[in-house]
C-alpha cells in the first residue's frame, strides 16, 4: 500500500542523495582500510597503543554519536532558515575530509606523543563524520514516504555506495608504496579532494523543499511532550526491531572493516605481492555487488526487506567458509580463487546494501507511529554508536590477534601463526557476526510486506 499523496521528487534529487552512499563508504573504507595498518606497520606504533587508541575512541563514540544525534533534532535559528538537516550537513562534511588528511601528517617521533595525536585526530573526525552522516539518514525517512521511492532511492545508494568501497580500496594501491610515508599522505589529499567534490554534487538531493520543512517543524513544536535524549533512547532500545537491525548493522559493518582493513595485510604478507594486487581482488568485489542490485531490489519490491536480509545474510554467511582454507590452496591459485570469493562476497552482501535504509526506514516509521514524534536524528545517533563499535571491534581484534599471533610489522615475511591471524581476521570473526545477524533477522525482526504496509497507512492518518 503506497502512502497516499507522497512529495515526489525528481530522477536528479535521487541521484544526488544517493551520492550519500559512496562518501559514507567512500570515507568509512579510506578510515578503516589504512588508519590502523599506518600506525602499526609504517609508523611502527606498537599495535598495544595502537588499540588502546580506538578503544579511546569507542568511549568516546558513546557520547558523540547519540548526542550529536540528539542535538540535530532540535530547533535552531540556522534550521529554520536552511533546514533541519542540510547545514549540520555542509558545515561538517568538508571539514571531516580536511581532518583525514591530517590523520597521516604525524609530527613527532616519541610514541607517546604519536598516541596522543592519533586519539585527539580519530575523535575529532568521528564528530564530523557523525554529524553529517547521522543528518543524512535521518532526511531518508521523512523525505521519501513510499514503499517505490524508498526502494529506488536505497538502490542508488547502494550503487554508489559499492563504488565508494571499491573506489576506497582502489585508489590508495595506485599511488600508495609499502614503507613510503609520503605516498600515504598524498593519497590522503587525493581522497579528501574527491571527497569535497562529492559534498558539492550532494547539495540538490540534501536540501529540504519549504512543505517539508514546515511540517517537520510544526510537527516538533506542536508535541505535547518533547523527550530528553535518555527516554528516547529508552523507547527506542525497546522495540525488538530497532534491536534487532542494529545487530544486522552491527554485523555489516563489522564484516567490512576486518576485510578491508585485512586487504593489504593480505595482499603484503600471505600473497607476498604489491599493493597494486590490492585493486583486482576490490575491482571483484564492486563488480559482484553491482550485478546484484536489480536482483536484490527487485526481491525486496516483490517479499519485502525482511526475505531480503534473511537470503543475504545467510549465503554470506556461507561464502565465507573457503576463506578459511585459503592457506591451503596452490600457491598458483590463491590469488584466483581469492578474486572469486570476493566476488561472491560482493554479490551476497549486496542484499544488505540495498535494504539497509529501507529496513532502517520501516523501523522509524515503526517508533514514529508508537511515539507520534520524529526523532530520526537521535534514532540515527543510536545506530551510527553501534556502527561505530564495528571500529572499536577491529581494534581489538587486531591488538588480540597479532600479539597473540606473533605478527612482527617490521619483518617482511610473517611466522604461520601470523599467518593464520589474517586469515581469522580477514574471514572467521566476519561469518561469525554475519551469521548471527542472520539469525536475529529470522527470530526477532517482524517487519514483513503485510506489516510496514499498515505502518505506513497509520501515518498517513496520523499526519506524521
Amino acid at each position: 500500500m503506497e502512502i497516499k499523496e507522497p512529495i515526489k521528487y525528481s530522477s536528479g534529487t535521487h541521484w544526488s542523495y544517493g551520492l550519500g552512499g559512496f562518501l559514507d563508504n567512500f570515507l568509512l573504507t579510506a578510515f578503516s582500510v589504512r588508519v590502523i595498518s599506518y600506525y602499526e606497520t609504517e609508523i611502527f606504533l606498537p599495535i598495544l597503543l595502537v588499540g588502546i587508541a580506538f578503544f579511546i575512541y569507542g568511549v568516546w563514540n558513546m557520547v558523540n554519536d547519540t548526542i550529536a544525534g540528539y542535538l540535530s533534532d532540535r530547533i535552531y535559528s540556522f534550521t529554520r532558515k536552511w533546514g533541519r538537516r542540510f547545514p549540520w550537513f555542509i558545515s561538517s562534511a568538508i571539514p571531516c575530509a580536511v581532518l583525514y588528511v591530517l590523520i597521516f601528517i604525524v609530527p613527532f617521533s616519541s610514541e607517546i606523543l604519536i598516541f596522543i595525536w592519533l586519539v585527539l585526530l580519530i575523535c575529532a573526525f568521528d564528530f564530523l563524520y557523525s554529524l553529517w552522516n547521522i543528518n543524512w539518514l535521518a532526511l531518508f525517512p521523512d523525505k521519501f514516504r513510499s514503499q517505490k521511492e524508498r526502494t529506488k532511492v536505497a538502490g542508488l545508494i547502494s550503487i554508489w555506495g559499492n563504488l565508494g568501497i571499491a573506489l576506497g580500496m582502489i585508489i590508495p594501491p595506485l599511488f600508495i608504496e609499502y614503507g613510503q610515508r609520503e605516498t600515504y599522505i598524498t593519497t590522503a589529499v587525493i581522497l579528501a579532494v574527491i571527497t569535497i567534490i562529492n559534498v558539492v554534487l550532494m547539495i540538490p538531493g540534501m536540501k529540504e523543499d519549504e512543505k517539508l520543512r514546515e511540517k517537520a517543524f510544526l510537527i516538533m513544536e506542536s508535541a505535547e511532550n518533547k523527550d530528553n535524549i535518555f527516554k528516547i533512547m529508552k523507547k527506542a532500545l525497546k522495540n525488538k526491531n530497532f534491536i534487532a537491525y542494529l545487530f544486522v548493522y552491527l554485523a555489516q559493518l563489522v564484516l567490512m572493516m576486518l576485510m578491508l582493513a585485512s586487504l593489504s595485510y593480505f595482499v603484503r604478507y600471505v600473497l607476498k605481492m604489491e599493493a597494486m594486487v590490492e585493486i583486482y581482488i576490490s575491482a571483484m568485489f564492486l563488480l559482484g555487488s553491482i550485478i546484484s542490485i536489480p536482483l536484490w531490489v527487485k526481491v525486496s519490491r516483490n517479499f519485502g526487506n525482511r526475505r531480503a536480509y534473511l537470503i543475504g545474510t545467510f549465503f554470506t554467511t556461507l561464502v565465507f567458509v573457503p576463506m578459511l582454507f585459503v592457506l591451503y590452496f596452490p600457491s598458483e591459485f590463491v590469488l584466483i580463487a581469492t578474486m572469486f570469493i570476493t566476488f561472491c562476497l560482493g554479490f551476497t552482501t549486496g542484499a544488505v546494501y540495498t535494504n539497509m535504509y529501507p529496513c532502517f526506514s520501516d523501523v522509524v516509521d515503526e517508533l514514529v507511529v508508537n511515539t507520534g514524534m520524529r526523532n530520526e536524528g537521535a534514532y540515527n545517533g543510536i545506530r551510527t554508536f553501534f556502527g561505530r563499535m564495528a571500529i572499536v571491534i577491529e581494534a581489538l581484534a587486531f591488538a588480540i590477534v597479532h600479539i597473540l599471533t606473533n605478527f612482527t610489522p617490521e619483518a617482511e615475511t610473517q611466522p604461520v601463526s601470523a599467518l593464520w591471524g589474517i586469515i581469522i581476521i580477514m574471514g572467521v570473526f566476519p561469518m561469525i557476526f554475519y551469521f548471527i545477524g542472520f539469525l536475529v533477522i529470522w527470530k526477532v525482526y517482524d517487519l514483513d510486506l503485510s506489516k510496514v504496509s499498515a505502518i505506513q497507512e497509520k501515518l498517513q492518518d496520523l499526519n506524521l
